[in-house]
């Protein structure tokens, strides 16, 4: 029989899929798990579960979003096209949107980015 191995580095960590180990029962399956994931003291904690007792949902199309949410990544945002689109329009009006960055007049504290005591 085939066993998953489970484990944990730490108390705080969540349980991560270490392996496999084929036993024929439980404790033959633990102990092969500790020689062979954890001998040098990888972790604090260990299982093993049967690869029969792990059931899939059995309707995977299921889990996919029922609505449209690509708003909320970055690829639900194609700007590349419009600025491409504006960038063309620009230079046919004979206008340039490619000019130095103007420079920056707020006042700078630079007492604060000196490593030195400020002198007094």
């Amino acid at each position: 029989m085939r066993w998953e191995v489970l484990g944990r580095r730490t108390h705080d960590d969540a349980w991560t899929a270490v392996g496999a180990v084929h036993a024929p029962d439980r404790d033959l399956a633990l102990l092969l798990a500790k020689e062979s994931f954890f001998r040098h003291g990888e972790g604090v904690d260990l299982a093993v579960v049967l690869l029969a007792d792990i059931h899939r949902f059995a309707e995977p199309e299921l889990l996919e979003p029922s609505t449209d949410k690509s708003y909320r990544l970055q690829r639900g945002y194609p700007l590349g096209d419009k600025r491409r689109r504006a960038a063309e329009r620009v230079q046919a009006a004979g206008a340039t949107i490619d000019r130095p960055r103007p420079a920056d007049r707020r006042a700078r504290n630079t007492e604060h980015r000196s490593r030195e005591a400020p002198s007094s």
